[in-house]
Order: structure tokens, then sequence, then C-alpha cells
């Protein structure tokens, strides 16, 4: 059966004299990868996780005991953090507060809070998962005094049975007697604050200092030995985070957003022209092709035009509803005409005017009102002045009228 492989973490730490890039599984001894300078190092592309390890000039790494009620010793440890002149915000990414053991009523506590200093990252495109305390990252001895060098500056950290209650940076630059005396002032002030339990050696990891003065001046059991690999750090184990890490964390999520913003309107954009491009296309083409249409049917449409005015001109000879002739026997058609003698009669498709003559006036009236109700006539308005009377009782009328619209 096939073994799932661990994801691979990388741990960033600030070694004797430079930064140094560890690799490793959660929770497992750390080989190393590779090395950077002393001012500030920077994380590679394969780890699925990134912890960053500050050194102990970046923490305030204090222990306390703390009476009360287990969940307020947040509380209490800011308080504590405030009387010794320490301002830190009440906020997990800043201070972290854990129990160490308890004893009536009163916690050992270690106050371990962030101190505001930017962060040694030479490149921050890659950003660190977690943050931690850099001496947390080595399996120290138990109720131990270890010293070790962080970029050039000597620290000690000092466990109270497994744990770790105190990290700080030495002033002196070299083990000499003035870091021995800064130690035992060290010492004699946790212990009247009561949270030093009984130390029972001090561990070297540096090739300096005689272990007999050491041991002669401290009282403790002296012995040097080669500084451990690092342990990866446990998923969670610590929740603190500088805030310059989380600000750039927050402003690449908003250029990131920005840049799918961007893409998504370019995106929508390029569709856009896409479509109007095509559109336009399939636009220009039928254009194109309605103007070989044209140009093909124009010079057939000046001869349509040429026998439509043909046709015009000769429609009423070849009408039969129009031929001047069968108008003319429209006017013959009532029974008075039988006794009219027409004098002027002219024609058009748009107008007709007719003139005569009858023997008597009630016969011109009674003409002239069948020729207006005659049905073949009736697209023409005709009208006309009363008959004229001779002296021989005969009547003269005309009727004139142009086609009804």
């Amino acid at each position: 059966m096939a073994k799932t492989r661990k994801p691979t973490c990388e741990l960033l730490i600030p070694g004797t004299h430079i930064w140094q890039s560890w690799m490793g599984v959660e929770a497992g001894a750390c080989v190393l990868q590779a090395e950077h300078s002393a001012e500030g190092a920077r994380f590679g592309k394969e780890a699925a996780r990134r912890v960053l390890a500050l050194p102990a000039m970046h923490f305030w790494a204090l222990p306390a005991w703390l009476k009360g009620q287990p969940e307020h010793l947040r509380s209490m440890a800011l308080l504590h953090l405030e009387r010794l002149g320490i301002k830190a915000a009440d906020d997990e990414a800043t201070v972290q507060v854990r129990e160490m053991q308890g004893k009536e009523g009163a916690y050992l506590t270690r106050i371990l809070a962030l101190k505001d200093l930017p962060v040694p990252l030479s490149d921050t495109a890659r950003l660190p998962d977690e943050v931690t305390l850099h001496a947390l990252c080595y399996p120290l001895v138990h109720n131990s005094l270890t010293i070790f060098r962080e970029l050039g500056r000597l620290v000690v950290a000092i466990t109270s049975g497994s744990q770790l209650i105190y990290c700080t940076p030495l002033s002196a630059s070299k083990l000499d007697t003035n870091a021995l005396a800064e130690l035992n002032n060290i010492c004699l002030q946790l212990g009247f604050q009561g949270v030093l339990g009984r130390l029972e050696s001090l561990v070297l990891w540096i090739d300096e200092g005689d272990t007999a003065q050491i041991q002669r001046v401290t009282g403790l059991t002296a012995y040097r030995c080669e500084m451990p690999a690092p342990t990866m750090p446990e998923r969670g184990s610590c929740k603190l985070m500088p805030q310059d890490i989380i600000a750039e964390r927050q402003s690449q999520t908003g250029r990131a957003k920005t840049r799918f913003i961007a893409l998504a309107a370019g995106t929508l954009i390029a569709a856009a022209i896409a479509v109007v491009a095509t559109m336009t296309s399939l636009v220009l083409q039928e254009r194109n092709m309605l103007r070989e249409k044209v140009a093909n049917l124009t010079p057939r449409s000046s001869k349509v035009m040429d026998h439509k005015k043909a046709w015009r001109e000769v429609s009423p000879a070849v009408d039969p509803t129009s031929w001047p002739q069968q108008i003319l026997l429209h006017c013959m058609e009532p029974a008075a005409s039988k006794e009219a003698s027409i004098t002027h009669w002219e024609w058009t498709p748009d107008r007709m005017n007719i003139r005569g003559r009858m023997p008597s006036a009630s016969l011109a009236l009674e003409y002239t009102q069948a020729l207006k109700e005659t049905e073949a006539l009736a697209s023409f308005e005709l009208n006309g002045p009363p008959p004229v009377i001779a002296s021989d009782n005969s009547a003269t009328f005309e009727l004139k009228g142009g086609a009804a619209e």
C-alpha cells in the first residue's frame, strides 16, 4: 500500500550569522535547504506551508504568575505588560498567552508579545502562513539555561521543565564576564518574581566561553554541544503575525481583486468587441451583396421605367375601361340622350367637359342629372350651370369636372 506523502514545509530562521532556509514536514526535523544574507531572506516556491521564525529581538518572551480564573488570563497578561511599560494591543496576532502550570488559583503563564519592528523579508511576494519565536523551533534541554547566537547576537533561553518560559537577546557582544553578570542578573530577577524553577544546567550552543569559569560564576553545570536541527512547528501552534505582513497580505488581496476585476472587464470588453466585429462583418457582407444586386438591377430598372412611361401613354387607348369611345358611349346611356345634340366633348383620364343642345330645358335638366348619376362616370365630379333657354324654347347645357381623388 502506497504511503501518503506529507506536504513539505519551509522554515526561515535566523542562523548564527545569516538567515537560513530549512525544509521539513509537520512537527518533524528539518533539513538545511539554503542560506541567505544577514539582512533578510525570502521563501521559495515549492513549499506548501511557510513558517517564519523571528529572532528574540522581535519579541517580549516573559513569564508571570497570574491569579484569577483561566478565562481571564489574557486580560491579566495585558495588565502585566502594561505595568512593565509594554504597550500591546489585545489581539491574537500581537500577544499570545499560554498557561504553563497552575497552583492554588495562580497560573505560571508565558506571555509572548510582538515588538513593532519591520519583518526581515527581502521579498514579500510570498508571505509566511505562520510566525513564531526562533527559540521555540528547538528541543531545549529541561530546566536549563541555553545560550546561542542569532545573526551574530547572543541570546539566552530559559526553560521550566520542557517549556520555554523566557527568551531575550543579551547586551554583551561576547560570552565574557559582563555577559555572565547579565545572566546572573536575569536569573536573580526571575527568582524574585517566583517564576524561575530549579535550573540544572547551562547549555552552550556556541564555541565561546570557558565552561569552568561559567560554572564557577553561575553555579550551574555548563557543557557545550552542537546546536540541533530545528523542528517544524505544529500547525496553529502560534497565531502571532506582524502588522506589516498583515498589511502586505491585505494589499496583495486588494491587488488580486483589482487584477481579477480588470481581467473580467477586459474579457467582457474583448467579447463585446468580438461580437461587434462579427456583426459588422455580417452587415458589411449583406451590404456588399445588396450593392451587387442593385448594380445588377440598375440597368433593368431604367428599362422598366421606360416601359412604365410608355404604358402610361398608351393606357387610354388599350384599357377598355378608359377608351374615349367607351366614355362617350357612357354619356349616351341616359334615355334623354336621344334628343341631345352634343356640340362639344373633351375627355382626358383626369378631366371631362361636355356641351350640347336639347329641345327643351326640362330635357336638358333630365340629361345632365342622369349623367351625374351614371355609375361609369362616377369617377368624375361633374358640375355645371343651369341650362340656357333660347328664343325657340331650346336649351343649351354644359358639364365639366375632374377625376375624384
